[in-house]
């Protein structure tokens, strides 16, 4: 055994082993690296693996049989023995060996120590003074396409912290995923966006590794400011800290400091395992669109957050994107008969985990937002969890949204469409929030606003039936009834009851038997709509003259009401809602008990007192109160603005109260401002 080891190190064996592995690592790392560096096929490096493994006996057999020596490589056996050839021979291996081994420790020990929170030197800042950042939707590398996901995935959580960080706007994923594989320039992507700098990246996942290429572009100038390149073990503190550091990056390049609680956040691992994770982001990325085509990806998320907690039962926000699933299966679907299930509960504890797990967590505080606004409907309750959820994440888009829709159920109309400009600024390709906000901007008077809102919006999507609901509601706000008329004919025969209303505020009795005629025959039985054709029917009568004929409806209406239980709590999805046939039978009994019911039952919701006040306006002057229908106009003139009166200007009900003094005072009031908004 012992001449055995002696011939070992005579033929210089142990030496060719050390060499090896070092050549061997190398050449793996070179491999790792062109391949993501050349997009090459995911098996590129794995074969330069195996083909290490192979050589490595190979290298074995032919250091036995073959010796160096100065006339080259011979058979070990007749190789001749120089003494001093042989030593210098080794002095050159064993050089060789410890700088390869002094290069490898130097590069585990860089990777080991590589702090995310310590910018490189390279790193430079942005051209204009601008603070808003898009990050492009992430390639997928990975050699499987189903690994998309991952992509996305890494890609959406890095948005998300991004926007804790108060000194950056970071625009939304709604936006930036119209630009997967785009040919545009940085510089248009970045003027279409708003943004100051723009960040492309590329996932990679491959076995137990990850490896993850950033560059950040100025929007304006197309330079890069910096480009970063991660390869790390697949565990989730290191995917939790490479989007630490490029989010940190990014800060830097944009001429922003941290404070101590953002870098906090930034340093907090939800989870160490790679399962749950996985389980996580796919249930995050069917949710994280927002409230636009959410009901079909609702159960599918909802069963990817109970896997991952599944694999982990104390990831706090899994629990918390879970209650705000099921609250939003509870919104959307259990409250419209769609779907089976106490899904109002199941949110509820969900959400009680996700605080006792997570309480600060953003994904935390935006559940319980929502549960107080959807399932408690307590709107004070959810305006506090709502500043919560923003104290947390600034440009969290969804929260910034979700508390302006809130603000204007409050009547905070212009801190709304504040707040709406903002998500519209953070997420400007939604086109939801273009006639959300020209709406919101139309309730407080600034019709300016409004219209450049509704004619982006056009621009946009001219055949959206959403796009034109919004826009008629608009142009009824600014008084002006062929314009909202002509709006809501683009909706063909979707809205009938509203093409009705718009068609009765224009006067033209052609339009009214248009929209009278054209209302589907499936939805004018009372079991579609309960009643709504039948009131319609009857207010279209009366503008038309035909009085004696809209009695008789009206008494066939009410001998049909009277089988049905009176109305005893507030329901806003009531089409004609419960004022409009007592008014219209001139039941004075009937009228008062209502008004002073509805009131006190309805949630305390402004909109909903909108059309409260409305329905009482008309009910109250049909029974012969013109008074007391001016102080209700009043309060409607308060809630919203002097301009409201052009509403009631276009009303063909109320045109008796056009020249009471009260009225003109109120036309007075506006044609004083009218210039001024």
């Amino acid at each position: 055994m012992v001449d055995f080891f002696k011939e070992l190190r005579r033929r210089n064996m142990f030496r060719l082993v050390g060499a090896y592995v070092v050549g061997a690592w190398f050449l793996v790392q070179t491999a790792v690296t062109l391949k993501v560096a050349m997009n090459l096929p995911g098996w590129f490096d794995t074969m330069i693996v195996a083909l290490a493994i192979i050589g490595f006996p190979v290298a074995l057999v032919l250091g036995w049989i073959f010796d160096l020596t100065p006339e080259g490589f011979v058979k070990t056996d007749s190789a001749k023995s120089d003494p001093e050839f042989a030593e210098k021979k080794g002095r050159i291996l064993d050089l060789g060996i410890l700088a390869g081994l002094i290069a490898v420790g130097g590069v585990i020990l860089f990777s080991s120590l590589r702090q995310p929170t310590v910018a490189p030197p390279s790193v430079r800042t942005i051209s204009s003074a601008g603070n808003a950042v898009a990050v492009l939707p992430f390639t997928n590398r990975s050699a499987e396409a189903g690994d998309a996901y991952f992509a996305d995935g890494i890609h959406d959580e890095l948005l998300t912290q991004l926007s804790k960080i108060s000194g950056l706007e970071v625009i939304s994923r709604t936006s930036v995923m119209g630009y997967r594989e785009t040919t545009m320039r940085i510089p248009e992507i970045a003027t279409e966006l708003g943004a100051a700098a723009v960040l492309e990246g590329a996932v990679q996942r491959a076995g137990e590794r990850v490896r993850i290429t950033v560059q950040l572009i100025d929007g304006a100038e197309d330079i890069h400011l910096w480009a970063e390149d991660y390869d790390r073990a697949l565990t989730t503190e290191n995917l939790f800290d490479i989007q630490s550091e490029i989010t940190q990056l990014i800060a830097t390049s944009l001429k922003t400091v941290l404070t101590s609680a953002e870098k906090t956040r930034l340093e907090e691992d939800p989870t160490e395992s790679v399962a749950a994770y996985d389980a996580y982001i796919k249930g995050s990325l069917l949710i994280s669109g927002g409230q636009r085509n959410l009901g079909e990806n609702l159960l599918p998320a909802l069963a990817h957050f109970e896997d991952a907690i599944a694999a982990d039962a104390g990831f706090g926000q899994a629990w918390a994107d879970k209650a705000y699933t099921e609250m939003a299966i509870y919104w959307f679907e259990q409250r419209e008969g769609r779907m089976e299930g106490d899904y109002r509960e199941r949110g509820r504890a969900s959400l009680e985990q996700a605080k006792s797990l997570a309480p600060n967590a953003l994904e935390t505080r935006f559940a319980d937002a929502y549960f107080s606004y959807w399932v408690e409907q307590d709107y004070k309750a959810a305006e506090a969890a709502f500043e919560a959820a923003l104290d947390v994440a600034p440009s969290h888009a969804r929260s910034v949204a979700g508390k302006a829709f809130l603000l204007r159920r409050l009547g905070k109309f212009e801190d709304a469409a504040t707040l709406l400009s903002k998500a519209h600024r953070l997420d400007p390709l939604n086109y939801s929030f273009k006639p959300e906000l020209a709406l919101t901007y139309a309730i407080i008077g600034d019709f300016e606003s409004a219209d450049s809102l509704i004619g982006r919006a056009r621009q946009q999507d001219p055949d959206s039936i959403y796009g034109a609901i919004f826009e008629a509601a608009v142009e009824q706000f600014k008084g002006n009834p062929d314009a909202a008329w002509n709006a809501i004919s683009r909706t063909r025969d979707i809205f009938p009851r509203e093409r009705l209303h718009y068609a009765l505020a224009t006067g033209d009795p052609a339009k009214i038997r248009y929209a009278l005629d054209a209302w589907p025959e499936e939805k004018r039985s009372p079991e579609n709509g309960l009643e709504s054709f039948a009131l319609s029917e009857i207010h279209a009568l009366e503008v038309l003259g035909e009085t004696e004929m809209a009695k008789e409806k009206t008494q066939a209406l009410k001998a049909r009401m009277d089988t049905v239980p009176p109305v005893t709590e507030w329901d806003s999805s009531f089409p004609y809602r419960p004022l409009a046939i007592p008014a219209l039978l001139g039941d004075k009994e009937a009228v008062e008990r209502y008004v002073k019911l509805i009131p006190a039952v309805r949630p305390r919701d402004k909109q909903s007192e909108i059309v409260f006040i409305g329905d009482a306006i008309d009910a109250l002057n049909r029974i012969g109160e013109p008074e007391r229908a001016l102080d209700y106009m009043a309060e409607f003139i308060e809630l919203t603005g002097p301009h409201a009166v052009l509403i009631f200007e276009d009303d063909p009900f109320l045109k008796n109260l056009h020249d009471h003094p009260r009225f003109i005072a109120f036309q007075a009031e506006y044609a004083a401002i009218k210039d001024t908004l």
